[in-house]
């Protein structure tokens, strides 16, 4: 299986969760790749292989993913952007059944190695989704993003993804590293039904300390359901 991942060079690193740790395989050389791997799109817009970078944004999801605990058990969770695959993993182990999604193959065989060496797998299924043209049925209790809102264009297309795969009463949980322009995101799931809840934290990952904000995004209908998710009010 890892020598699917041959063509990168590897590094392992070690994701503190709470009192446990979570080994992940990831690019040793990401700065390297962005260069080679950038394009542009059909419509002259850069396109930058960030996945090829373990965020802040993802390892602040998955510490609070960790702490949801049995609340996921029995689950369907899925991932959108997944990467690595970090907040899937944590996610399968508390118990979900996730289906990670990524428009590059390569992101994906990262998320399927690291969901066999921890031993996951059988939790799991990949498969390979632009969120502008979604090929997924059925909808989920939960959905899961990190870092995937930092362009506009692409904000139109993840809400109708929230619009027709966001079960009622579910919730869409969305980091990102405290960017401004995530209002306007906000604004736009305002625009479109959903309300949010928003909370910001630190997050120390790789020896720096960065700042990660949390949304719990659901639907207006679901404003007094009971399973209302409230964000921790202290760090993660």
């Amino acid at each position: 299986m890892k020598g699917e991942l041959q063509d990168y060079p590897l590094t392992n690193v070690h994701i503190s969760l709470g009192d446990r740790g979570l080994p992940l395989t990831i690019i040793a050389e990401p700065d390297w790749f962005l260069e080679r791997l950038s394009r542009e799109d059909s419509e002259g817009r850069l396109y930058l292989p960030y996945w090829t970078y373990l965020w802040e944004a993802s390892v602040g999801l998955a510490r609070y993913i960790e702490r949801l605990g049995e609340r996921l058990t029995g689950q369907r969770v899925l991932e959108i952007g997944c990467g690595f695959g970090l907040t899937g993993i944590v996610a399968c182990q508390n118990g979900a059944e996730v289906v990670f999604t990524d428009a590059e193959q390569a992101a994906l065989r990262f998320a399927r190695y690291n969901a066999l060496q921890n031993g996951v797998a059988e939790r799991a299924a990949f498969v390979q989704m632009d969120w502008n043209f979604p090929c997924l049925r059925g909808q989920y209790p939960y959905i899961l993003a990190s870092d995937v809102i930092y362009e506009e264009h692409h904000w139109q297309p993840i809400v109708r993804l929230l619009e027709e795969h966001l079960a009622p009463g579910g919730v869409a949980l969305f980091s990102e590293p405290n960017r401004t322009n995530a209002i306007g995101f906000l604004e736009t799931v305002s625009d479109n039904g959903f309300i949010y809840q928003k909370s910001g934290y630190s997050v120390e990952f790789d020896g720096k300390t960065a700042t990660v904000c949390l949304y719990a995004i659901q639907s207006n209908e679901s404003q007094m359901a009971s399973r209302t998710v409230q964000i921790a009010p202290r760090g993660w």
